[in-house]
């Protein structure tokens, strides 16, 4: 037996020198919450300087810039993003490090449970404490009748569910996705169950606080869309922990954080948002819908970024219906504008199109509460924010690839149910839904096309098994795929099952493999899977893309 010891242990040295990864457990949490200092709240930034340094030095930063296609660093060997303060994979929460391989699905019941699990939620009546009476998106900040907080976000005056209900829903999407958000449900409310503390503030026109009186809290109900039956429709948000240390930028690390040690730039949960962005059209991914909040006692407390607000999703922006460019242009496209020189104006430009104008028009009166949503012309290689984001179009294919893989994880079932918490008329739901599934479709396409679409590889026996995403995402059947694998140079048919022999003997050893789609001439990248073998079992230490 020690003899057999022995010669595992000299095969392994002798491979040590092509071992790309380390024979060691895969890591599913960074450990980026240490205790650290409450860092600082820095004095408010004017969101005209953060739109005014993202529509002009960005893109002369992009052209500029040696960093630029360089990939993600917060990625684990297997080409996932860890659990972190970032981000958390409720699809793999509670499984064992060799289960986490391989997410599973939320379900319908998953998706209505949400964050807020067996929480009914806010509980009437609600005392007024603070209010936003002024502007697109007016809200109150209440104590419920359990003295829990909690932001209400109301409708603009004509636009019932508008912005509530696509705050609910897309927020909802994007927690199952992994991005870490507010927990928000629609609740109706009634006139009489909103108390006013007598403590209560607000902001004025000139943004001072000022005592919020009966008379303010009367005429913020009164221009709120109502509901049939009189109630008030409103997007419920649990308050978030911590102390608020103000947004977070999408590039540059926080000085004040010992914690936050990789630029957020080159962070793949950052860059890739961008897929997720584009399949909900999110086109208002400012710094300034982000926020940063230190969870915890002082000196023992670490800092937790959110989405803070994926509102501007769906077909609004600002609590208006989107025009027919956003999503497909910027405010400010350097290139357009110098194309459009050039070519003395004819150069077609979206914002010019009358038959998408009559479109557009044509959706609002059909389904008001969506806003422009729409998929037609959506190609989510080309897709936009209102301004280009310095960390998605640093994205790269493996970038790509991953934020593909958090949109095609939903079933059916999985889009129906977190649209239902959007109280939408059936029509209008199922539009939604439509509209979402055919982005979802178009999303795949593009990206899981720029790599092997091959995944959440393990062992059954001596058999290395996998997941086909081109297959599990409806783009094909089982039947039009055949595998194939690569060893030592030699190409070796693998068969149309979704398992491949492997080999068992004990070390490292690398297999590369690879799909033909029999209906396709597409020829797709292979990949690389890394393993080791000893005695008892085989173990993926590693992939490559």
């Amino acid at each position: 037996m020690r003899c057999n010891h022995l010669a595992l242990l000299a095969l392994l040295a002798g491979c040590a020198a092509t071992a790309r990864f380390p024979n060691r457990a895969v890591l599913w949490r960074d450990p980026d919450t240490l205790p650290i200092a409450r860092p600082r709240a820095p004095a408010p930034a004017a969101v005209q300087w953060a739109g005014f340094r993202d529509a002009l030095l960005f893109p002369a930063d992009r052209a500029l810039s040696l960093d630029y296609g360089e990939e993600s660093t917060n990625v684990n060997a297997l080409d996932e993003v860890p659990d972190s303060s970032w981000y958390f994979d409720v699809r793999r929460a509670g499984l064992s490090d060799e289960e986490r391989a391989r997410p599973r699905a939320l379900g319908a019941d998953g998706i209505a449970r949400g964050a807020f699990g067996d929480d009914p939620g806010p509980v009437p009546p609600f005392t007024i404490i603070k209010a936003k009476t002024i502007g697109s998106t007016p809200g109150l900040v209440v104590r419920d009748a359990r003295s829990k907080l909690f932001m209400f976000k109301l409708d603009p005056p004509g636009w019932l569910g508008m912005n509530t209900s696509t705050e609910v829903v897309a927020a909802r999407l994007a927690w199952a996705s992994g991005w870490i958000v507010p927990a928000e449900m629609i609740v109706d409310v009634r006139a009489d169950e909103l108390l006013l503390s007598p403590f209560a503030r607000a902001k004025d026109a000139r943004d001072e606080e000022v005592p919020l009186t009966a008379e303010m809290l009367a005429d913020l109900v009164r221009r709120t869309p109502r509901e049939a039956d009189g109630t008030i429709r409103v997007c419920a948000g649990r308050w978030l922990d911590g102390r608020s240390l103000g947004p977070w930028a999408y590039t540059g690390r926080r000085a004040d954080d010992p914690n936050d040690h990789i630029e957020h730039q080159n962070r793949r949960d950052v860059r890739a948002f961008g897929v997720f962005a584009a399949w909900v059209n999110d086109i208002d991914t400012m710094e300034n819908n982000t926020m940063d909040a230190y969870v915890g006692s002082d000196g023992s407390g670490y800092v937790v970024h959110y989405q803070q607000d994926v509102g501007g999703s769906f077909g609004q922006f600002a609590a208006v219906p989107a025009e027919v460019w956003m999503g497909q242009e910027t405010f400010f496209m350097p290139d357009r504008i110098v194309a459009s020189l050039f070519t003395f104006g004819a150069l077609a430009r979206t914002f010019d199109d009358d038959a998408r104008h009559d479109r557009r028009r044509r959706l609002l009166e059909k389904y008001p509460q969506l806003g422009y949503f729409d998929d037609d012309g959506f190609d989510p290689r080309r897709w936009h924010p209102v301004l280009d984001n310095p960390a998605f179009v640093r994205m790269t294919r493996r970038d790509r690839y991953w934020g593909a893989k958090r949109v095609i994880a939903f079933s059916e079932a999985e889009v129906r149910a977190a649209i239902a918490l959007g109280h939408y008329p059936p029509a209008t739901a199922n539009r939604l839904f439509e509209v979402l599934w055919r982005r979802r479709e178009k999303i795949a396409r593009a990206f899981l096309a720029e790599t092997a679409p091959l995944d959440y590889f393990r062992f059954d026996d001596q058999r290395l098994c996998f997941d086909d995403l081109w297959v599990e995402s409806g783009l094909a059947g089982p039947d039009a795929a055949r595998y194939f694998t690569i060893v030592d140079g030699a190409r070796q048919d693998g068969g149309t099952t979704t398992c491949v022999a492997a080999d068992a003997s004990p070390g490292y050893h690398v297999l590369e493999l690879g799909v033909v789609r029999t209906a396709e001439s597409r020829h797709f990248p292979t990949v690389r899977i890394h393993y080791v073998t000893d005695d008892r079992h085989a173990r993926v230490v590693g992939i490559e893309r």
